[in-house]
């Protein structure tokens, strides 16, 4: 017998030798609430010899390599199961197969994971190395803003990345869903989404979340872009006929971030270029034809400014004024053409006398 258990003692270094477990993936990142998948396989000398079988996670102090067993995630011996781990295992129990299932993960799972076996020899007791990490992700979603510039404001033409992600880590397995302003960006599917050219169209609220869940980032975050004004316009109020004597406004508006606020206003007249005003709005308290003519202003900010389309304004004059003064020029043409006949009626008289005076004499 003592020489069967030397022989043991001196054959045992080498059976263990041969013992492995290989895991897959080495790496598991899964939301609250999901189940996780460690596929394991082992090999041993004689597995017949089996005395049983466990996963285990070291405990908070212990060292994470697996030189040191934790707490019981599954074990053969069911009693020796965790309290934590009761009826959330499912172990494959096959031949050298050791996946484990584990269900309604949650943030306190998070740790390494490390199959091990047993035989009946003293010495057969086997952990194999490296283990499974596992990362559980805490929602919600949260979008985070990147740019090449450090603590600096994001301009036109700038690259920028948004990258949604979770605490812990970020589960890439199912496709991403992004949000402009709650409308969903159809192209973007990724963890990642990159503009390489951010424009004034890409200002908005951005979110994020999983295209087959509601879930989505509890906050909205601001892509600030900032630009030089766009679609500078004219508006004219009251809308309409601009009737003689009323009062009307002319509003500039633009599209700027940060907002315009500097203004000019001019008028053309005649193939003349006016400066009239500085302000967003331009107000006439009693048009009159002599307003008449097109105008036009300029909106600038920080990034720089731009010129609005012309507006035309034509003063109507009433219709009752209209006759007054037609009838004043017809009778201003009576009167001139009445002055012009009496004229050549004094002139051909004084004629007339001049002829006839000699021959009186």
């Amino acid at each position: 017998m003592l020489y069967i258990n030397i022989l043991l003692q001196l054959l045992l270094p080498a059976a263990v030798a041969s013992w492995s477990v290989s895991y897959y993936p080495r790496s598991i990142c899964a939301f609250e609430r999901a189940s996780v998948d460690f596929s394991c396989m082992f090999d041993c000398s004689d597995c017949r010899t089996l005395k049983k079988t466990y996963w285990f996670k070291p405990g908070a102090h212990q060292k994470q390599d697996g030189s040191q067993v934790g707490i019981s995630v599954y074990n053969s011996e069911a009693a020796k199961i965790h309290q934590m781990y009761k009826n959330r295992t499912a172990y494959a129990n096959r031949d050298k197969n050791c996946s484990l299932q584990l269900h309604n993960v949650s943030k306190s799972d998070t740790g390494m994971y490390f199959f091990r076996f047993e035989t009946y020899s003293s010495r057969g007791k086997y952990t194999g190395p490296g283990g499974i990490n596992l990362n559980v992700a805490v929602l919600p979603f949260r979008v985070t803003v990147k740019t090449k510039k450090v603590n600096e404001q994001i301009h036109e033409g700038d690259s920028v990345t948004l990258t949604c992600s979770t605490e812990n880590c970020t589960p890439t397995q199912e496709p991403f869903a992004w949000f402009k302003n709650q409308h969903l960006i159809p192209e973007a599917t990724d963890s990642v989404l990159q503009i390489t050219s951010v424009s004034h169209d890409d200002f908005g609220n951005y979110s994020c979340g999983l295209k087959n869940s509601s879930t989505t980032s509890a906050d909205e975050i601001l892509l600030d872009v900032r630009y030089s004004p766009k679609n500078v316009k004219i508006a004219v109020l009251p809308s309409g006929k601009i009737q003689e004597g009323n009062s009307l406004t002319l509003i500039c508006k633009s599209d700027a971030n940060p907002a315009a606020t500097n203004y000019s206003w001019f008028m053309i007249k005649e193939a003349y270029v006016s400066y009239i005003g500085s302000d967003r709005e331009f107000s006439i308290k009693s048009a009159s034809q002599k307003d008449d003519g097109q105008y036009f202003c300029t909106a600038k900010n920080d990034m720089g400014s731009q010129n609005s389309t012309v507006a035309a304004l034509k003063v109507e004059v009433p219709s009752h004024r209209n006759f007054f003064l037609t009838a004043t020029a017809v009778f201003l043409f009576l009167m001139a053409v009445l002055l012009v006949m009496f004229g050549l009626i004094i002139r051909r008289r004084k004629q007339f006398t001049s002829k006839k005076q000699p021959k009186e004499q």
